[in-house]
């Protein structure tokens, strides 16, 4: 006899089971995404290095019109064929044109040679590609201030002279007194003889 197939009837609360653990099911797998995306962003961006000193330090005092700005990195940076593709720039406050500066990237070190001749507030902004190909950037500030330098200078060759003129002086004391001992010892032995002659007119 042919077997005869029957309906598979589920209970109700059967049913209601599969659609929670359906529903659990949707709901773990949801968090597991959300859990691998934001993993996966945190490491995209860590991947980037980070400016960990900068020399001047923002906001710090320059006394000098010649110095060396100093950025270290947390990594060294990515330079190719001798080429870093770096660049470090400062700007007078108030003024449109950036002065570019010569820099050279030892490991994570970089390090630009900057001569300035107008006192102020600069800006510093600087470029560089990360160990990892990606480009980061950055400003910075700094004041130049080589007015108490040039008036400090002013003030030495003052000192100078009145030492000099100090110094003059207590040569030629020095010389008169010389002198003095000099013609009493020439004159006291002509003095004696007189005195002789005298006594025995």
């Amino acid at each position: 006899m042919p077997q005869r197939s029957f309906p598979v009837i589920f209970a109700p609360s059967v049913i209601v089971a599969l659609k929670l653990r359906l529903s659990y099911m949707r709901q773990k797998l949801v968090i597991l995404s959300a859990l691998l995306a934001t993993a996966l962003f945190a490491s995209s961006a860590s991947g980037h290095d980070v400016l960990i000193k900068i020399d001047p330090s923002d906001g710090a005092i320059v006394t000098e019109s010649k110095f060396q700005a100093t950025l270290v990195f947390n990594n060294p940076l990515l330079v190719i064929a001798g080429e870093s593709n770096a660049e470090l720039a400062t700007r007078l406050a108030g003024q449109t044109n950036w002065i570019s500066h010569e820099v050279s990237i030892e490991g994570a070190t970089l390090k630009a040679e900057i001569s300035l001749t107008q006192p102020g507030n600069y800006e510093l902004r600087w470029k560089v590609v990360s160990s990892d190909g990606h480009p980061i950037s950055g400003e910075s500030t700094f004041v130049l201030d080589i007015d108490q330098v040039a008036e400090s200078n002013q003030n030495e060759p003052v000192s100078e002279i009145q030492g000099s003129d100090t110094q003059e002086r207590s040569l030629t004391g020095f010389y008169i007194g010389l002198a003095m001992v000099v013609l009493g010892a020439v004159f006291a032995p002509v003095g004696m003889i007189m005195r002789r002659r005298a006594k025995k007119s």
